[in-house]
């Protein structure tokens, strides 16, 4: 990967957390294929379409603060984001999740086909179970 490309990548994540934490979910989902995916360990895999139309619905006073950007050399070109995500789920309290946002990128590098998220749920969990379970 040249640097070139690399900057490239870097600047899509750079992209995301910003359409992310702002609710541009137009913004957002420009970085995605048609087809791409989402997966989260609460909500599983879905198109990312749907999956960000969720988040955006149900969450609000969103901040990211960017840990580390990783970009990946082997094929499938990957990228992750290292990051702590504050957020507002319905009309709770802010919590801080710190997870890791992996990329799967296209073949030619311009869109994200896919993202798995990554993060413990257990302090999270009863914003979308009261249950807690």
């Amino acid at each position: 990967m040249t640097r070139n490309e690399s900057a490239k990548v870097e600047d899509m994540c750079r992209k995301y957390v910003t359409a992310l934490q702002h609710g541009d979910i137009e913004a957002l989902l420009e970085l995605f294929s048609d087809e791409a995916s989402a997966t989260s360990p609460i909500s599983g895999r879905q198109l990312a379409r749907d999956f960000y139309a969720y988040v955006m619905r149900v969450t609000s006073a969103r901040s990211i603060v960017i840990k580390t950007i990783f970009i990946g050399t082997s094929e499938p070109l990957r990228a992750a984001i290292h990051l702590a995500y504050t957020r507002t789920v319905g009309n709770g309290e802010p919590a801080t999740i710190e997870g890791v946002d992996v990329f799967e990128l296209s073949k030619d590098g311009d869109k994200f086909d896919g993202v798995t998220i990554i993060y413990d749920t257990a302090p999270v969990r009863v914003d979308f179970d009261p249950r807690g379970a």
